[in-house]
């Protein structure tokens, strides 16, 4: 099969890599990608090998943007895929606008977060519910979304289903990550760190992650968060961390390829966003045998279990999540356990080929192909 994976941008970010990586597995199985970004990125670049790796436009207009929808007609008439697969909401309004001018090719939509939450006006819910009538249909990360859809845009439940996100499983040698990471920030050997990695975006809440680690730093100076990623609120961040004398606690490295040695060389991870779908950054700490504590919202149940892979915490009690980072920092046993128990869950739930499999499966039936 031919099958056009659309992101918004060829960025490294949530989305864009799991539909790189299910490419990725895609290709393996003797399939033909064409991974394409809506919107060009000039930095930090995210390609497919062995794809044909394409932008369809310049950028991002605040409007919508009829040379795009032209460019994207062009692109589907000129590779002619199986399937199309829409990476994020962007990427499925333009989709469905191209869908007018060309021959019918069925379209599938990657459904990650919490669709009830961004709705936002009556006006922008009959929008959405105009667009799905022409999706064919929907993969969800989990369960709730996929709920969550159904009922927000009254959608065929037939037509939807829940793959999990697949997760490479190549677990790096910790003990070198964690002194390469100790090293790299001059920090003591046995500095235990606590590790965020994510977009830089007012929904990570990296403000309450200050309030926390402002207190963690109180009574336990040898517990350190450090921070992966770039984004609009990065410069105001570090600022502010500057204005509390929290620079010895609290590292920003920026934006970073070696996501998984990172996870490796740390003791666990933090997640403290206001909005999420199914995080997908739990599930790679999780193939580096680390536990996370994260708040409850979206999707976080469906990949982090209470007591037994990390901790669940309500409400954004900052003593709470102080009191649980802190346990876990300082237990080595319990670190273990619970980062053992989330290795398993990953390795039983989340396997990549299981779950490419499931897509080609998906895809073939769409289209019509026999395997």
């Amino acid at each position: 099969m031919k099958i056009l994976q659309l992101v918004t941008s060829r960025q490294y970010r949530g989305a864009e890599v799991f539909a790189a990586n299910l490419s990725e597995e895609l290709i393996k199985l003797g399939h033909e990608i064409i991974f394409a970004g809506l919107y060009k990125n000039n930095s930090n670049i995210l390609k497919v090998d062995e794809a044909e790796n394409v932008d369809i436009s310049g950028g991002k207009s605040n409007k919508l943007s009829f040379s795009l929808v032209g460019n994207l007609i062009s692109l589907v008439k000129r590779t002619k895929p199986d399937v199309i697969q829409c990476n994020g909401s962007d990427t499925l309004k333009y989709m469905v606008a191209a869908s007018f001018f060309l021959p019918k090719i069925p379209i599938s939509y990657r459904n990650i977060s919490t669709i009830s939450e961004w709705m936002g006006s009556k006006a922008k819910l009959e929008l959405y519910k105009a667009i799905f009538t022409r999706v064919d249909h929907v993969t969800s990360v989990g369960s709730g979304p996929i709920q969550d859809l159904i009922s927000t845009l009254n959608y065929p439940k037939k037509k939807t289903s829940v793959i999990r996100r697949g997760i490479p499983g190549e677990q790096k040698e910790l003990e070198p990550c964690a002194q390469n990471l100790r090293n790299e920030l001059n920090l003591h050997s046995d500095t235990k760190i606590v590790i965020h990695v994510g977009n830089f975006s007012p929904e990570k809440n990296h403000q309450f992650l200050l309030d926390v680690f402002e207190k963690v730093a109180k009574d336990h100076a040898e517990i350190k968060l450090v921070c992966v990623g770039d984004g609009i609120t990065y410069d105001k961040i570090q600022t502010e961390i500057e204005s509390r004398d929290l620079g010895n606690t609290i590292h920003l490295l920026g934006f970073r390829r070696d996501i998984p040695e990172l996870l490796a060389g740390a003791d666990c991870i933090v997640l403290s966003s206001l909005i999420e779908g199914v995080p997908g950054v739990i599930l790679e700490a999780a193939v580096q045998g680390k536990p996370s504590i994260a708040s409850n919202v979206g999707g976080v149940k469906e990949v982090l279990i209470d007591e037994k892979t990390g901790y669940i915490i309500d409400d954004f009690d900052v003593d709470v999540f102080v009191e649980k980072i802190t346990q876990l920092c300082l237990n080595d046993k319990l670190r273990f356990t619970l980062g053992e128990n989330a290795g398993e869950l990953v390795l039983n739930e989340f396997n990549p080929v299981k779950n490419a499999r499931k897509f080609e499966q998906l895809y073939a039936a769409l289209a019509g192909i026999e395997l």
